[in-house]
Formats: structure tokens, sequence, C-alpha cells
């Protein structure tokens, strides 16, 4: 049984590892600013205290308008925001920006 849960939590460390490291930046904490402007020109930006969103990228995730799951990703950040929960963004960089690719919100 021991060995069993031993197994298993080997196993989740790797898969979380592995999807960590398939993205350019993954950033904890609670948003601290939600920026707005035209819809293709990183239209969606959310800041988290100040940190880097990604290697090489500014100080802000974004979302442009045409993202998949675009409306999706707003609404859980912006609750997120609203409640003041603690949120993970993962990012990949993309035409030197830090693009929002996975959003998990906690609490």
């Amino acid at each position: 049984m021991m060995k069993r849960l031993l197994t298993a939590a080997v196993l989740v460390t790797a898969a979380m590892t592995t999807h960590a490291q398939q993205w350019d930046g993954v950033v904890t904490g609670k948003i601290s600013v939600i920026d707005v402007t035209g819809a293709e020109n990183y239209g969606f930006r959310v800041f988290i205290g100040g940190q880097q969103m990604c290697a090489g990228g500014s100080g802000f995730a974004f979302l442009n308008k045409s993202d998949d799951n675009y409306k999706a990703y707003v609404s859980v950040l912006m609750m997120a925001k609203a409640m003041e929960k603690t949120v993970v963004i993962f990012s990949k960089m993309v035409s030197g920006q830090c693009q929002i690719g996975y959003v998990s919100m906690q609490g």
C-alpha cells in the first residue's frame, strides 16, 4: 500500500514538473492590476504584484480577444481579482510579451 502511494506521488510530481517546463513563465499570487485596451493590442493585461510574468517578458501577462477561451479566462481572472483569490498563471513568450495559456484560481 505504501509503495503504491509513493509511486503515485512520484508520478504526480513528475507530471506537474513536465507541465511547468512547457511554459516560459509560471507565476503565483494575487492580481494587483488589470488593464484593458484594444482587442488585439495585448487587450487584456494582468499584473501580479510587480512580478516578471515570464522569462524575458514584462510585468504583465496578456490575452487578445481572438485567443481561445478568451471569455472564460477573463471571467476567471476578474473573479479572482474581485474575490482577492490567489491565481497561478502559466504563460508563453509571444512577440516579446507573456501570453496567458493556462490559469488556475486557488481556494
